[in-house]
């Protein structure tokens, strides 16, 4: 394993020979985010875009008691005296969620505790969310007067419903671990102690499937949800014909018949 690369505000470590792990690195404001964390998270992602050999990420936020807390609260009160810095913080933020949203690739949100607001909005961005049992969950911005704009409206109501979503975002109300999971917040639930081992097993596993088989089935689900059933399977076949003439395909058909684990290039 590679050692973590140092930010300012992040850390970054190659996990495996597949596996990438962003780590929001401020515990003395529990993860909370401010405008240069949230340039060097941008910066990061796009590194990671661009690196063919990170299959799989896990995102999560230092110690064991918040994975992002929201805005740094010395950020919102820039924002109050500098109307033009809250609109550059708001079109970054939204930036940095949409550039992870798009990934060709699993991103795997580790919710170590605290996710209120802009934490919220991050895990929203991700494929996968795994929260430990400690986590609490909110959108408190309405009681500031404003509502979570950086996608949590879009995102979160495609994911739990519209009814569901007006009250967390209208009431601002914190909610549990396994409230979240009843919703379809979340993915999983896991005691604290198993937390990291569970996050990591299902991390690795992802980030050793085909990227090639990965990638077309990710577009296929995200491009079919604006089309018409029809056009969707029409889409989501024409996306099979190419996933079976990749070499990925070739390889793990061979390894299923030949009993051995597939070694996959991405091809």
């Amino acid at each position: 394993m590679s050692g973590a690369v140092p930010y300012s505000n992040l850390l970054y470590e190659k996990r495996s020979d597949h596996l990438g792990q962003v780590t929001i690195n401020r515990p003395a404001v529990l993860n909370a985010m401010d405008y240069p964390s949230m340039v060097e998270l941008k910066a990061l992602m796009v590194q990671i875009k661009e690196k063919a050999d990170v299959r799989a990420v896990i995102i999560t936020g230092a110690g064991e008691k918040s994975f992002v807390a929201g805005a740094d609260k010395e950020e919102i009160r820039l924002h109050a005296e500098d109307e033009e810095r809250g609109r550059a913080f708001e079109e970054i933020s939204r930036e940095t969620f949409n550039l992870i949203d798009g990934l060709e690739r699993p991103t795997i949100c580790a919710i170590n505790g605290y996710a209120f607001g802009l934490g919220v909005q991050l895990a929203l961005a991700c494929a996968f969310r795994i929260a430990s049992a400690n986590a609490r969950f909110a959108l408190p911005e309405i009681n500031m007067g404003f509502f979570p704009s950086m996608g949590a409206t879009q995102r979160l109501s495609r994911l739990v419903g519209e009814a569901k979503t007006l009250e967390l975002i209208l009431a601002g109300e914190t909610i549990d671990a396994p409230e979240a999971h009843r919703i379809g917040l979340v993915h999983r639930v896991v005691p604290q102690a198993e937390f990291r081992g569970v996050v990591d097993r299902f991390a690795q596993d992802l980030s050793e499937r085909s990227p090639v088989a990965v990638r077309l089935a990710m577009d296929a689900i995200r491009r079919g949800k604006t089309m018409s059933l029809p056009d969707g399977l029409l889409y989501e076949a024409k996306l099979s014909e190419e996933c079976l003439k990749s070499e990925d395909s070739e390889e793990g058909r061979r390894a299923f018949t030949e009993k051995r684990k597939p070694q996959f290039k991405g091809r």
